[in-house]
């Protein structure tokens, strides 16, 4: 299979389910994701087959953007609409808020307490476990980046914003402190991951689609890394080397080495992801290689 794919994750369903679902489609041997949305969220999953889920660590996604509509006035167990209502205050108008004012008091650094219902693990459980039991549980506050919000509207008791943030944000937990700073219960209504690193909701796939049999739309790896076509004579001298050994692969190949990181391909099939070092003068220095397929 060795593929990569995008796929805009229905309402309702974990991620884990899809992946799943996909990877039997397909008839993969085994199949990763990276960025976990909740089930309540819609939208970008990128979904790694095969040989390719050994690329995901090397994959850029620190910056994540996001499409939430915050409803106000209730408050909710997993700081979203699928969870039990905690608490509801009077019915209040707050369109006449300055929220260009408020939101941009969040850009920047973000301290913030994550959810109870979360993956986060203490003592090797995850926090969602013990919420699930009823059990109260103290989350160490976490630091992130907002990188920028935007307003796309707002109402008498919702707003729907654009949030660029660093990898790892819980925008339950940004919605609900959005909701505190104007004093009032706040809660998730809607979610959708609009992109994630290069992989944007333009490029993603239908998931019902794919499982109806529409011919889908595979991402290139040549969009993430650049390739490098070796020959067979080549290939057959990599072939040679220990998985994550160093080597001067520009004296071994007898290719320029540029990047940070470049796939090696031969005869079209990817063998390896090489992490390239340069000295302060970006004079190349060597490469750790990382097969594929090879077995060592």
């Amino acid at each position: 299979m060795n593929k990569i794919i995008i796929v805009d994750k229905p309402y309702g369903l974990t991620s884990s389910y899809v992946v799943n679902k996909l990877k039997k489609y397909f008839g993969a041997s085994k199949a990763g994701h990276s960025g976990t949305l909740d089930p309540l969220a819609t939208g970008v999953l990128v979904v790694y087959f095969d040989d390719m889920t050994k690329i995901i660590p090397f994959i850029d996604e620190s910056i994540k953007k996001y499409e939430v509509k915050i409803l106000f006035g209730i408050e909710t167990d997993t700081l979203d609409i699928s969870g039990e209502i905690l608490r509801i205050s009077k019915v209040k108008d707050y369109s006449d808020i300055d929220f260009l004012d408020v939101v941009t008091n969040f850009i920047g650094d973000y301290n913030y307490t994550p959810p109870s219902f979360s993956a986060i693990k203490i003592k090797g459980v995850r926090s969602y476990k013990y919420a699930r039991q009823g059990r109260s549980v103290d989350l160490p506050k976490r630091k992130s980046i907002i990188k920028d919000i935007k307003i796309v509207n707002n109402g008498t008791s919702v707003i729907t914003l654009i949030v660029e943030s660093s990898k790892g944000t819980y925008i339950r937990a940004l919605a609900r402190d959005i909701g505190s700073y104007i004093g009032s219960f706040s809660t998730v209504s809607k979610l959708e991951r609009l992109g994630t690193g290069r992989f944007k909701i333009g490029d993603s796939n239908n998931y019902y689609s794919i499982l109806d049999g529409k011919e889908p739309s595979f991402f290139p790896l040549n969009k993430l890394f650049p390739l490098i076509e070796i020959d067979d004579n080549n290939a057959e001298k990599i072939l040679k080397q220990r998985n994550y050994k160093m080597v001067d692969l520009q004296e071994l190949i007898g290719r320029k080495i540029e990047d940070q990181f470049v796939v090696m391909v031969n005869n079209d099939i990817p063998l390896l992801i090489t992490t390239n070092k340069f000295d302060n003068n970006k004079k190349y220095i060597c490469s750790e290689i990382k097969f594929f397929s090879k077995k060592n």
